[in-house]
């Protein structure tokens, strides 16, 4: 469909994205004498983005339509091109634009104090609209290519927000080293384009959905290649094992850059799973890679974060556990828990990165009482007790794992997060009443969790896949791995690590304290492959990145 009025949902959508990019677009000179209108203008910005989600949601509730996707420009139909240049205007990049909208004014907001009297604080915020404009492109696009052409650009504008303090060698360090992976990532989904584009004569996000959906389409060797590539492009961009090194490494950046990332930027890989996941879903072999790499990372991450003494490092340990938990959750089939999981997990991300120096407050407050170490024993009654509560929550709300076997292990996962909330309430040795409250607001937590589970269910019904309701005995093999490496961690939280006294365990949170040291030789690779020379360096080549 052609833009035919100023007025469609197409362009009512670019709104934020492209104001955003005209106060990207004003001179560094300007922007540094103003920093301060600089801020309100992002802020102005961002906000519109939010505007225009609630009159688009207004208008497809009184009027609804077919049509989700709309053309830029008209083109030749029939190839593949003529599919491109496009965006989707539906639930799920109307949700995703809305968060990011808030991030970004948040960020700006936060930024505004944080970054008060530094020379550059206005080319600080040039570089912040640049770069979230071009990141609501990638929510909103509604083709591959174009999809491919906004997260390059949202890379290069986050490469500068990540050199802001250019001086510090270790943040030019880790900029580079992300530059390799990110351009790794880029290649992928580029090469993923153009096999489709052979493949399918499309790159429409909407067309490939249908085509898959019908069966109207074969799976020659394009499209099971390009399914792997984009697999490959999730787990780059999200910083998965091995690759999580530069996500951990980014902390010299600004804060507010950190929570830019970790709570926005980093979900390009989810969100390109989610737009293709009818596609993955036919291949089947590739979200089987998707699983077992986020279930390897967020294992590693989960073990690592609990050893960290700087709260940032543990924020960032946790955002790869996080996002190796979703990539988990879209290898089982749970699109919808992803998407449930991404909106919340970036809300509590920017809030802990932008609340970080809170922390000095909180070391002021009153010591609370020590926690007593749990025994196995007590370990295996709470988890009998979580999985009591989640399973019989699950029953009342009628999900059963019969009719959709993934279920058994977000019952497991759920099972273990209750158990921990209530083997908290008995390390601290709490009463009966209290015990009763807090058994009260674990079935409140799981009821909650099944609600929001429902509700997204049934609103992204349009564009998400539902749960499948069959399994073979591959994925009921998977869905066993999943639930034993949870409970494994759960039972290494809270019984070992505790009574951390034998010398093996000590070594072995030393050893997580490093991250087993796998980032090490994944660095001395990547400056091998990629040399690099930084300013007040002695040496070339692969030994700058120990300068």
């Amino acid at each position: 469909m052609v833009w035919d009025t100023l007025l469609s949902p197409g362009m009512l959508i670019l709104v934020s994205p492209l104001m955003l990019g005209i106060v990207g677009l004003l001179p560094d000179r300007l922007a540094n004498d103003c920093p301060l209108r600089m801020s309100r203008l992002v802020q102005g910005a961002a906000l519109s983005g939010i505007l225009v989600v609630v009159v688009l949601l207004f208008a497809t509730l009184t009027q609804p339509s077919d049509v989700t996707t709309y053309r830029l420009f008209s083109m030749q139909d029939g190839a593949a091109w003529a599919s491109t240049f496009s965006v989707m205007v539906d639930s799920l990049s109307l949700t995703i634009l809305a968060l990011v909208a808030l991030l970004t004014a948040l960020v700006a907001r936060f930024s505004t104090q944080y970054l008060l009297g530094d020379a550059r604080h206005g080319s600080f915020f040039r570089w912040l609209a640049l770069t979230a404009g071009a990141f609501m492109l990638v929510v909103i696009a509604g083709d591959l290519l174009t999809f491919a052409l906004a997260i390059i650009l949202t890379g290069t504008g986050l490469n500068r927000l990540l050199t802001y303090y250019s001086q510090r060698q270790p943040a030019r360090m880790v900029a580079h080293k992300k530059l390799l992976f990110s351009r790794g990532a880029d290649a992928c989904l580029l090469a993923a384009a153009l096999l489709l584009g052979f493949g399918m004569g499309t790159l429409s996000f909407e067309a490939l959905a249908a085509a898959v959906t019908a069966g109207d389409v074969t799976l020659n060797w394009q499209l099971h290649l390009a399914a792997w590539l984009i697999v490959g492009y999730a787990v780059l961009k999200t910083g998965q094992f091995p690759f999580h090194g530069w996500l951990l490494q980014v902390m010299e950046a600004p804060t507010p850059v950190s929570a830019l990332l970790h709570a926005g930027i980093v979900y390009s890989g989810p969100i390109l799973v989610l737009r293709t996941h009818e596609l993955l879903l036919a291949e089947g072999a590739a979200l089987v890679l998707l699983l077992l790499v986020g279930l390897v990372t967020v294992t590693l991450a989960s073990l690592a974060m609990l050893t960290q003494t700087a709260i940032k490092s543990s924020l960032a340990w946790s955002t790869a556990g996080q996002l190796g938990f979703m990539l988990v959750e879209l290898g089982l089939g749970l699109f919808v828990l992803a998407l449930l999981h991404l909106l919340a997990h970036s809300l509590y991300k920017a809030h802990a990165f932008l609340s970080s120096g809170s922390i000095v407050d909180l070391l002021r407050a009153p010591a609370p009482p020590a926690r007593q170490a749990l025994t196995a024993g007590h370990w295996f009654i709470v988890l009998v007790a979580g999985g009591f509560v989640s399973f019989g929550i699950a029953a009342l709300w009628g999900v059963t794992p019969a009719g959709e076997p993934a279920l058994l292990a977000l019952g497991t996962i759920l099972s273990v997060a209750l158990a921990q909330l209530l083997a908290a309430g008995r390390s601290l040795g709490l009463g009966p009443a209290l015990w009763l409250r807090l058994g009260g607001l674990s079935a409140l937590v799981a009821a909650l969790y099944f609600a929001l589970h429902s509700l997204f269910a049934h609103v992204y019904a349009d564009v998400l896949s539902p749960i499948p309701a069959t399994a073979s005995s591959l994925e009921y093999a998977l869905i066993g791995l999943v639930a034993v490496a949870f409970l494994g961690l759960s039972f290494m939280q809270t019984v070992l690590i505790p009574r951390s006294t034998a010398p093996w365990l000590q070594r072995l949170y030393v050893h997580l304290y490093n991250g087993l040291y796998i980032d090490l030789p994944v660095e001395r690779l990547v400056y091998r492959i990629w040399p690099a020379r930084f300013r007040g360096s002695r040496k070339r080549g692969a030994g700058a990145v120990w300068q």
